[in-house]
């Protein structure tokens, strides 16, 4: 072969090399835009709030693959704007709650106090009115006190020491402290017990889970009535029930019972502010137990307290 036809065969060769690189190059580049347009179009979608519908996660593709971690942070994203959400709703309501419980015993307390320092008063109506706000400024004082208990446990702030001791000791001493208030209404207690009972809690806090039971037995019970409380030991849980013969709760009723500041409309006229036995639930699910309850309207009502026997 001559070298003429040599430096022909070479320049061919040159060529073809070069049109097949710019054919590789263009064929890149439209699998590249189009790759671009994919994620583009992705990522617009998600801004534009219409999810991740159009999305190819089930193909091995990188675009594939990227569209998963997309979705990822798609659903992240979406979670956090509903927790911020759901947060926002509860501080709306709590604040709502809070200016209702403060409304009535300021409004009350303003009153007698304007009417005692711009009227003539005798010395036994101004010793009542005098009571009515002590009895107004007492509530203020409960409801702060049971707020900031609310805060701290709602906020992690209070770290629970859970140890394993005798139930009875405990559920003896909710007991005295709550004896005089039913003997007033001539209230009786009785107490079945396995003394051998024991789990693992926080003494403190549980008695005070179980005295906000206890108090709303007593409260709601007529005179003269009946309180029983029972103290059992199963494989994984101690309980103890206390059961009343008060005036029962309404079946529709008894999830809401836990509810912040929640009150029956019947009871409105009893004192108390709806958060005791919110903070019952709040105290008592926090060392891994749970409270259930069973009530019938007009002849009473019980509440199983279930704890966990081991420290976990």
């Amino acid at each position: 072969m001559s070298a003429q036809n040599w430096m022909i065969l070479y320049i061919l060769t040159v060529l073809c090399l070069g049109v097949g690189m710019i054919l590789m190059w263009l064929a890149m580049r439209r699998r590249f835009v189009n790759f671009t347009d994919q994620i583009y179009e992705s990522i617009e979608c998600i801004l534009k709030g219409e999810g991740v519908g159009g999305f190819e996660l089930d193909e091995d593709t990188l675009c594939s693959k990227i569209q998963t971690m997309l979705k990822r942070l798609y659903d992240i994203t979406c979670a956090s704007v509903e927790e911020n959400r759901n947060q926002k709703k509860a501080v709306q309501e709590m604040v709502s709650d809070i200016s209702h419980q403060l409304k009535t015993p300021i409004s009350n307390i303003t009153m007698y106090s304007d009417t005692i320092l711009n009227h003539e008063l005798d010395r036994e109506e101004e010793h009542r009115f005098l009571k009515v706000m002590q009895d107004q400024i007492e509530k203020l004082d409960f409801l702060v006190r049971s707020l900031m208990k609310m805060s701290r446990l709602e906020n992690n702030m209070i770290v629970l020491k859970k140890e394993k001791a005798l139930l009875l000791n405990c559920v003896m001493e909710v007991v005295d402290s709550i004896e005089l208030a039913a003997k007033k209404k001539e209230i009786s207690i009785e107490i079945q017990a396995d003394e051998k009972a024991m789990a693992a809690f926080d003494r403190k806090w549980t008695t005070e889970a179980l005295f906000n039971i206890l108090d709303n037995a007593v409260k709601y019970t007529p005179e003269k009535g009946r309180i029983r409380i029972s103290v059992e030991e199963s494989e994984m849980f101690s309980k103890i029930v206390v059961e009343d013969t008060g005036i029962g709760i309404e079946q529709n009723h008894i999830n809401d019972i836990f509810k912040r500041f929640y009150r029956e409309p019947k009871v409105h006229k009893k004192p108390g502010i709806g958060i005791g036995l919110y903070l019952s639930r709040q105290i008592i699910t926090s060392q891994n137990g749970f409270i259930k309850v069973r009530s019938k309207l007009g002849e009473g009502s019980s509440f199983g307290v279930y704890l966990t026997k081991e420290k976990e």
